[in-house]
Protein backbone atom coordinates (compact mmCIF):
# COMPACT_ATOMS: atom_id res chain seq x y z
CA UNK A 1 0.00 0.00 0.00
CA UNK A 2 1.35 3.56 -0.46
CA UNK A 3 1.63 6.10 1.97
CA UNK A 4 -1.10 7.73 0.57
CA UNK A 5 -3.86 4.91 0.86
CA UNK A 6 -2.25 4.28 4.64
CA UNK A 7 -3.44 7.85 5.57
CA UNK A 8 -6.93 7.51 3.39
CA UNK A 9 -7.32 4.27 5.82
CA UNK A 10 -6.36 6.81 8.97
CA UNK A 11 -8.95 9.45 7.96
CA UNK A 12 -11.39 6.86 7.45
CA UNK A 13 -11.05 5.52 11.23
CA UNK A 14 -11.56 8.74 12.41
CA UNK A 15 -14.00 10.07 9.96
CA UNK A 16 -16.23 6.58 9.89
CA UNK A 17 -15.13 5.44 13.37
CA UNK A 18 -15.12 8.50 16.19
CA UNK A 19 -16.61 11.41 14.22
CA UNK A 20 -19.84 9.44 13.00
CA UNK A 21 -19.32 6.86 15.46
CA UNK A 22 -19.62 4.28 12.81
CA UNK A 23 -19.05 0.79 15.27
CA UNK A 24 -19.13 -1.63 11.89
CA UNK A 25 -16.42 -0.02 10.15
CA UNK A 26 -13.84 -0.85 13.06
CA UNK A 27 -14.50 -4.60 12.06
CA UNK A 28 -13.57 -3.39 8.55
CA UNK A 29 -10.58 -1.41 8.92
CA UNK A 30 -8.73 -3.12 11.81
CA UNK A 31 -6.79 -6.72 11.49
CA UNK A 32 -6.02 -6.90 14.84
CA UNK A 33 -5.01 -5.06 18.10
CA UNK A 34 -1.81 -4.48 19.73
CA UNK A 35 -2.26 -5.71 23.75
CA UNK A 36 -1.95 -2.12 24.59
CA UNK A 37 -4.46 -0.57 21.82
CA UNK A 38 -7.77 0.03 23.98
CA UNK A 39 -6.16 1.21 27.44
CA UNK A 40 -5.56 4.96 26.49
CA UNK A 41 -4.01 6.77 29.81
CA UNK A 42 -6.75 4.60 32.02
CA UNK A 43 -10.10 5.75 30.25
CA UNK A 44 -11.67 2.31 30.75
CA UNK A 45 -10.93 0.02 33.27
CA UNK A 46 -10.14 -3.63 32.47
CA UNK A 47 -11.50 -3.04 28.80
CA UNK A 48 -11.86 -5.97 26.89
CA UNK A 49 -8.69 -7.64 24.70
CA UNK A 50 -9.07 -6.81 20.76
CA UNK A 51 -11.78 -5.74 19.16
CA UNK A 52 -14.02 -5.96 21.84
CA UNK A 53 -12.11 -3.69 23.69
CA UNK A 54 -11.93 -1.31 20.43
CA UNK A 55 -15.41 -0.72 20.10
CA UNK A 56 -16.11 -0.47 23.74
CA UNK A 57 -13.79 2.57 24.02
CA UNK A 58 -15.41 3.98 20.62
CA UNK A 59 -18.85 3.62 22.51
CA UNK A 60 -17.50 5.44 25.73
CA UNK A 61 -15.94 8.48 24.28
CA UNK A 62 -19.40 8.77 21.91
CA UNK A 63 -21.43 8.62 24.49
CA UNK A 64 -19.57 11.03 26.65
CA UNK A 65 -19.62 13.42 23.55
CA UNK A 66 -22.03 12.14 20.86
CA UNK A 67 -21.42 15.41 19.01
CA UNK A 68 -17.68 14.72 18.99
CA UNK A 69 -16.16 15.47 16.05
CA UNK A 70 -11.87 15.14 14.95
CA UNK A 71 -10.25 17.94 12.78
CA UNK A 72 -6.99 16.48 10.64
CA UNK A 73 -4.69 19.10 10.90
CA UNK A 74 -2.09 17.56 9.76
CA UNK A 75 -0.54 14.30 8.23
CA UNK A 76 2.69 12.82 7.68
CA UNK A 77 3.27 9.10 6.58
CA UNK A 78 6.32 6.71 5.83
CA UNK A 79 6.35 3.41 5.21
CA UNK A 80 3.44 1.96 7.12
CA UNK A 81 3.35 4.40 9.73
CA UNK A 82 1.06 7.46 9.89
CA UNK A 83 1.14 10.58 12.35
CA UNK A 84 -2.13 12.53 12.38
CA UNK A 85 -1.93 15.86 14.63
CA UNK A 86 -5.63 16.69 15.11
CA UNK A 87 -8.33 18.68 17.02
CA UNK A 88 -10.73 17.41 18.67
CA UNK A 89 -13.96 19.04 19.75
CA UNK A 90 -17.21 17.54 21.60
CA UNK A 91 -19.80 18.75 24.12
CA UNK A 92 -19.46 16.64 27.45
CA UNK A 93 -23.02 15.08 28.16
CA UNK A 94 -21.87 11.79 29.44
CA UNK A 95 -20.03 9.78 32.11
CA UNK A 96 -15.94 10.78 31.29
CA UNK A 97 -12.95 9.46 33.46
CA UNK A 98 -15.40 9.48 36.45
CA UNK A 99 -16.72 12.87 35.33
CA UNK A 100 -20.60 13.21 35.48
CA UNK A 101 -22.02 14.75 32.49
CA UNK A 102 -21.37 18.75 32.66
CA UNK A 103 -23.27 19.99 28.93
CA UNK A 104 -19.46 22.32 28.60
CA UNK A 105 -17.59 21.95 25.47
CA UNK A 106 -14.83 20.66 25.04
CA UNK A 107 -11.62 21.34 22.80
CA UNK A 108 -7.87 19.85 22.73
CA UNK A 109 -5.30 18.74 20.62
CA UNK A 110 -4.14 15.34 19.84
CA UNK A 111 -1.62 13.29 17.79
CA UNK A 112 -2.04 10.03 16.68
CA UNK A 113 0.55 7.44 15.45
CA UNK A 114 -0.97 4.76 13.43
CA UNK A 115 1.06 1.24 12.05
CA UNK A 116 -0.51 0.17 9.33
CA UNK A 117 -0.67 -2.86 7.83
CA UNK A 118 -2.43 -4.49 4.57
CA UNK A 119 -4.34 -1.21 4.25
CA UNK A 120 -5.42 -2.06 8.02
CA UNK A 121 -5.21 -0.24 10.77
CA UNK A 122 -2.72 -2.44 12.91
CA UNK A 123 -1.96 -0.40 16.17
CA UNK A 124 -2.22 3.06 17.64
CA UNK A 125 -0.66 5.34 20.14
CA UNK A 126 -2.20 8.46 21.30
CA UNK A 127 -0.90 11.50 22.98
CA UNK A 128 -3.34 14.11 24.26
CA UNK A 129 -3.73 17.04 25.85
CA UNK A 130 -6.03 15.46 28.94
CA UNK A 131 -5.11 18.34 30.88
CA UNK A 132 -6.30 21.02 28.66
CA UNK A 133 -9.45 18.61 28.36
CA UNK A 134 -9.90 18.16 32.14
CA UNK A 135 -9.67 21.55 32.99
CA UNK A 136 -12.19 22.98 30.35
CA UNK A 137 -14.80 19.79 32.38
CA UNK A 138 -13.60 21.46 35.18
CA UNK A 139 -12.46 18.54 36.72
CA UNK A 140 -9.05 20.36 37.20
CA UNK A 141 -8.53 23.81 38.26
CA UNK A 142 -6.67 26.18 35.72
CA UNK A 143 -3.86 28.03 37.11
CA UNK A 144 -4.53 30.81 39.25
CA UNK A 145 -8.64 29.12 39.12
CA UNK A 146 -9.55 28.75 43.02
CA UNK A 147 -9.83 25.33 43.50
Amino acid sequence: MSTEENKAVVRRWFDEVMTQGNISTVDLICMQCHPGFTVINGIVDNPPPGMDGVKELVKLFRNAFPDMRFNIEEQIAEGNKVTTRMTIHGTHHGDFMGISASGKPVSFSAISIWEVADGKLLQERVNWDALGALQQLGAIPTPGQAS
